[in-house]
């Protein structure tokens, strides 16, 4: 089995070390920095980690990389909103989650940009240390799940978690753990900023250090697992876990796929925001 896996991650189109990539800027002011991001018209939605009164909670983004703020429906603001998910079938409405595990269901009217929301949750099984940046979302042949995880520290490992969904009650059920302890970065460790699912159900991570305001940042993306057609998670053997890429002075925070192609964006603090855009092979 260790083999088999050993040669998958050997056959993948992005395994490689990419600090040759162009980098491009989207924003150099702290308050768009980027959290998540899900695609949304022929650009993005993307989310900021703000607390403070005013500032930006959600964009859009353009294929250009214009970036636009967006006005949040209520008066209450969200508070550190760490990530955005396309939900599966249903055209225009997003899931956006707190780095608390409340998250908002919302739509947006492609013409005007303008925000509803339709009501909000709290994910199950959390623990007050918990600090949770990394969400996605998988439509199963037994239903929607739900995988979503704790950053995690140079003391305290990440928790994955999966969970299936009852989208009439807003309930979860069938709710599973795992332990993730990614080998890189090794000091001022994320193990996961941001999660993602490609059109093979494997799961993506991305691992940051994040040592202040300034940096200096780094990021490892590796895949951590699959999830079969029934919603079946399964973990890559933590010794087989290597990173595919490594990028120095950047902190992704936000990945996502546009069919094959891998989609990043950053939250490099201080420094604003930047894009890079990885063709598939």
């Amino acid at each position: 089995m260790e083999r088999m896996i050993r040669n998958i991650l050997l056959l993948l189109p992005f395994t490689v070390f990419s600090q040759n990539y162009i980098w491009e800027q989207i924003h150099d002011k702290r308050e768009y920095s980027i959290s998540g991001v899900a695609l949304f018209k022929d650009g993005y939605i993307v989310v900021h980690d703000n607390k403070r009164r005013n500032q930006a909670r959600v964009s859009y983004i353009d294929k250009k990389l214009n970036i636009t703020k967006l006005i949040w429906p209520v008066r209450k603001l969200p508070f550190d909103l760490e990530a955005v998910v396309k939900f599966p079938n249903i055209e225009n409405r997003f899931i956006f989650m707190e780095s608390t595990g409340k998250c908002y269901d919302i739509s947006i009217d492609p013409k005007d940009f303008r925000i509803d929301l339709l009501g909000n949750f709290t994910l199950p099984r959390l623990k007050s240390n918990m600090n949770l940046e990394g969400l996605t979302i998988f439509q199963s042949a037994q239903g929607i799940v739900f995988l979503y995880g704790d950053r995690g520290s140079d003391l305290r490992v990440s928790t994955l978690f999966t969970a299936f969904f009852n989208q009439k009650k807003n309930t979860f059920y069938n709710i599973k753990s795992h332990k993730i302890n990614l080998p890189k970065p090794k000091a001022h460790k994320r193990n996961i900023a941001d999660l993602a699912i490609d059109n093979k159900g494997n799961i993506w991570s991305s691992a940051t250090s994040d040592p202040g305001d300034d940096g200096p940042f780094s990021t490892a993306i590796y895949e951590i697992g699959t999830i079969n057609n029934v919603g079946k998670f399964n973990l890559i053997h933590p010794n087989l876990q290597k990173p595919l890429m490594i990028f120095s002075d950047q902190k992704v925070e936000a990945i996502t796929f546009k069919k094959r192609d891998l989609i990043l964006m950053t939250d490099n603090e201080n420094f604003g925001s930047t894009f890079l855009l990885i063709k598939s092979k």
